[in-house]
């Protein structure tokens, strides 16, 4: 027998066989075993050989989602000779399993005799006249999981061959991959450095593949999305987000959620995060100053400078005062007592290895005399003068001896009307010095923005 030569040993009512190539064949005719062995069982529980010169190119595994379908791309080869001369080529696809030997069991199926095993539904995609062999699997299930082999047939002339050596291996779960996001670790970057992420989702059913969605957008940011090929041939969903790095997008987690249509009430979503770590010098520097109002002589007074920086543990602060070119503190915090000669305008400067800021001048005003004691003084009076008010009305009424009842009377009179007089006097006082009081405290307050004017022009 030649080597190019094949032996057709059986073939059963559903064109299952196989055959022998010559290396096959001399390794059975050393040994009597193997042809008692396909003497005695029959060949429809042994699947049909492959002759090793064809092959078919398929994905070694695939993993597929519960409840959707999944696109097997695939082509083969087939003797050129036969393929332009066939009239029909079917393909057939056959499950492997081990607990079960019969050939019929392993067909999910046939496309010479309508076979469709275990499945609701398959369709052949690709074009067989052109090798192409792609199918789908609809609505596959968890117990779909198993490694199946493509068959071809053909008639006029007949050839059949079944791939057995280029399985491929379908994993099913209710659960999908989550998407792929790069890069997985974002190192740190230079404010205004372009920055390119790049999300992916496997797209095992083409016609129904997973959406993408990005959250925490920066705001320079700009998405292409596209369903690709990959060497393989399989899909996938590929995502490019592409924007410039700004110090506000600083320490922000950046999710890419993939989701995916199902034949169930739900579709399913899962999502990959990465943080964005950007290095930019002092942003936003500014003072704040406890009290924020006025402060009287002796306060404790607290100024805070505040400034955004990457790296933050390497910022260097200054602080200043207008008029003085020595610098006063190098603490993020400086707190003293006030008094006339601190009062002014202040600012802080903000420093790391990228650059510099200086911060908005901060006006702190210290009054010498302060309002509300100068409203306690006139409250004091005031409760003085009401005082003496009822002591000379208590001496009046001790000096007055009525004699008679018309004396009472005028002696009554006489003491309303010294009450009346009194309680007038006593509010004219009052208004004086409060009018007196508030003048005092504006001249006070004047004083000090004037003086503290002089002192920053300086």
């Amino acid at each position: 027998m030649s080597e190019n030569n094949c032996m057709l040993v059986s073939e059963n009512k559903h064109n299952f066989c196989f055959s022998l190539n010559y290396c096959t064949a001399r390794a059975f005719k050393m040994s009597v075993f193997p042809f008692m062995f396909l003497l005695f069982f029959p060949c429809e529980c042994i699947l049909p050989f492959s002759e090793s010169k064809y092959y078919a190119e398929l994905p070694k595994r695939i993993k597929a989602l519960s409840g959707s379908c999944v696109q097997i791309p695939c082509t083969f080869k087939a003797p050129e000779t036969i393929m332009k001369n066939t009239e029909r080529i079917f393909s057939c696809w056959i499950k492997k399993n081990q607990a079960v030997l019969h050939p019929e069991s392993l067909v999910v199926f046939n496309g010479s005799s309508n076979i469709l095993r275990g499945f609701h539904h398959i369709e052949i995609l690709g074009n067989l006249s052109q090798r192409e062999c792609t199918t789908v699997f609809y609505d596959v299930m968890n117990n779909h999981t198993d490694s199946y082999y493509f068959r071809v047939e053909m008639k006029n002339p007949d050839w059949k061959n079944t791939y057995q050596y280029n399985p491929i291996n379908i994993s099913v779960s209710d659960v999908p991959e989550p998407p792929i996001l790069t890069p997985t670790d974002l190192q740190e970057v230079m404010e205004e450095t372009t920055v390119n992420l790049s999300c992916s989702a496997e797209a095992p059913c083409p016609k129904q593949p997973p959406t993408i969605s990005w959250s925490n957008i920066p705001e320079s940011a700009h998405i292409t999305t596209q369903l690709q090929e990959k060497p393989d041939k399989t899909h996938s969903v590929f995502s490019y987000m592409t924007f410039k790095a700004s110090y506000k997008d600083h320490r922000k987690n950046i999710s890419c959620t993939a989701t995916f249509p199902r034949n169930t009430p739900k579709d399913t979503t899962v999502e990959s995060t990465v943080m964005l770590r950007i290095q930019f010098p002092p942003k936003e520097t500014h003072i704040t100053i406890d009290p924020s109002d006025s402060v009287s002589v002796g306060t404790n007074v607290t100024l805070t400078c505040k400034s955004k920086a990457s790296p933050s543990n390497d910022i260097i602060f200054s602080w200043y005062k207008w008029g003085d070119s020595k610098r006063l503190d190098y603490r993020e915090q400086m707190t003293f007592g006030a008094n006339r000669t601190n009062a002014g305008w202040y600012f802080c400067i903000a420093e790391n290895k990228y650059g510099i800021q200086k911060s908005k001048e901060i006006q702190l005003i210290v009054a010498e005399i302060s309002v509300p004691l100068i409203a306690g003084c006139v409250g004091g009076v005031s409760a003085l003068l009401l005082l003496f008010l009822l002591t000379t009305i208590l001496r009046r009424v001790q000096q007055a001896n009525p004699s008679s009842e018309s004396n009472v009377r005028d002696r009554t009179m006489q003491i309303r009307y010294i009450f009346y007089a009194l309680l007038a006097d006593c509010i004219i006082v009052v208004t004086n010095l409060l009018t007196f009081s508030l003048f005092l405290g504006g001249l006070i307050q004047l004083d000090n923005i004037y003086v503290n004017d002089l002192m920053r022009r300086k």
